[in-house]
């Protein structure tokens, strides 16, 4: 009988930080897939690279309002 659960989609490893772009990069576990976390020795920033993608940058999201 086959298992009705998906099988993990392999996620391509990240070849450098999305946020310092060094290539100091590392992973704290053995398991990789699209929940893996990343971290780069360089700046210290962790991410997920699934996640990543789906998020808008952070730039230019503030107004000046007048205040």
């Amino acid at each position: 009988m086959k298992s009705t659960e998906p099988e993990p989609v392999p996620m391509p490893s990240p070849t450098a930080c999305p946020f310092c772009r060094s290539v100091k990069i590392s992973i704290p576990s053995e398991k990789v897939d699209a929940s893996t976390y990343w971290r780069c020795e360089a700046c210290g920033q962790m991410w997920n690279v699934s996640r990543q993608g789906a998020q808008r940058p952070s730039y230019g999201t503030r107004r000046n309002k007048g205040y």
